[in-house]
């Protein structure tokens, strides 16, 4: 009788995860070339976020665990983990990582737990202003389950490279390795990430990618937290529904962030070429920014001509990489600190261009989306959280106000 051969239990449930979601599953004796795809993105802030020293600071750890979770939006059979030490100002070390899938809370599916290696290596060492790529890890994951990004600082981790606003609960530990825990019980939670710049995917090789760029409203401020209610969540869950070949979104959205000044992280005129234009696999980008560069002016100071322009430059430089632009317009901001008679007029000014201009492959209008028909420069009370930030249902709004063939 000839021997069976054993195949090890986790090479086998990928396989079989590959046959039922679509992935390439080579015949024997062949090699399948990977095709590794951002599957998650989170811009970075500097550890000083705000416009003044110290303003939003992020922590440092020590003798610390972070857990935070993330969602990755195209499916794959492994992953990899890109840590970036991008505003530190000493050597980042990370002691120890692990990932696996959520399940409930802290908690983790013990049976996807894996120790997550670097260069052969179960600690990794990031010099300032560098990222460091982990090795493959077989962890299949299909865009409708958190993946658990576990980290061990044993010596101070210095300055945070972190963001801010991530829509999820993050738990950190008061002591001790934690990263194996199924669970454990937080000295704190925050719904930051920290250190943690991107997850890839090995992906469809027909796979692509949107980038949706833009500030606190693309980040999902008002939100429910650990629910994907922002609109590129949504949008995410639509394109995965409708089927055919897989598109990803990358949530580029920095809270705070204006496209012509720097402050809540590089001004977005700086920040397109690391967020947008070197992302492998991008095919378009939708261009949501400008209401903070209109809110937090020195009144008398900004220009409906300035922002255009700053939004023909980043046309420009997308196009010169092949890439579709869409813009969206300003959604409305009556009811909140921003709104102000000289605002709205220029808010009113750049929607107009964005319409009408014919500059941009088409356009997305997030402000008729979730306008108020008797009051066009508010949203109505059901759909937002502050007068600025959609709700819930105002990001369902807007996430249902973008035709997917553009996507195609």
């Amino acid at each position: 009788m000839a021997r069976q051969r054993m195949v090890p239990r986790g090479l086998a449930l990928a396989v079989m995860a590959g046959v039922l979601w679509g992935w390439r599953v080579a015949p024997a004796g062949a090699a399948s070339p990977p095709c590794w795809l951002p599957a998650f993105t989170a811009p970075m802030h500097p550890s000083a976020s705000g416009l003044e020293p110290g303003d939003f600071a992020g922590p440092s750890f020590k003798n610390q665990t972070v857990r935070m979770f993330v969602r990755p939006t195209l499916a794959g059979p492994r992953l990899r983990l890109v840590l970036s030490n991008q505003y530190g100002t000493e050597p980042l070390r990370v002691e120890a990582v692990r990932v696996a899938l959520r399940a409930s809370g802290s908690a983790i599916d013990p049976a996807t737990d894996r120790e997550v290696r670097f260069s052969g290596a179960t600690f990794v060492s990031i010099p300032p202003g560098r990222t460091a790529t982990s090795e493959p890890i077989v962890l299949a994951v299909d865009g409708l389950r958190d993946v658990a990004v576990s980290l061990f600082f044993l010596d101070r981790s210095g300055a945070a490279s972190w963001h801010l606003h991530s829509g999820r609960t993050t738990f950190i530990s008061a002591t001790g390795n934690r990263t194996a825990a199924r669970t454990f019980e937080p000295a704190l939670t925050t719904r930051s990430l920290y250190f943690l710049a991107a997850v890839h995917v090995d992906t469809a090789p027909d796979a692509s990618l949107v980038v949706a760029f833009g500030d606190s409203i693309t980040d999902g401020v008002g939100s429910t937290v650990d629910m994907e209610s922002s609109w590129p969540a949504r949008l995410s869950r639509r394109l995965a529904t409708r089927g055919g070949r897989p598109v990803g979104v990358l949530n580029a959205g920095l809270g705070g962030n204006r496209l012509l000044s720097d402050g809540y992280g590089p001004k977005g005129l700086h920040r397109f070429e690391r967020d947008v234009l070197a992302q492998r696999g991008v095919k378009a980008v939708i261009l949501l920014e400008g209401v903070n560069d209109i809110g937090r002016a020195v009144p008398g100071t900004m220009a409906a001509a300035r922002i255009i322009d700053g939004y023909q430059q980043l046309i420009q430089r997308a196009r010169d990489k092949g890439l579709k632009v869409f813009g969206g317009t300003l959604t409305p901001m009556s009811g909140h600190a921003y709104f102000t008679p000289e605002n709205e007029a220029l808010r009113e000014a750049v929607n107009a261009w964005i319409r009408g201009s014919g500059a941009f492959d088409a356009v997305i209008d997030f402000e008729a989306a979730v306008r108020d028909p008797a009051n066009p420069d508010a949203m109505p009370a059901s759909l937002t959280a502050d007068g600025l930030h959609p709700n819930d249902l105002g990001y369902e709004r807007m996430a249902q106000a973008i035709d997917l063939q553009l996507l195609e």
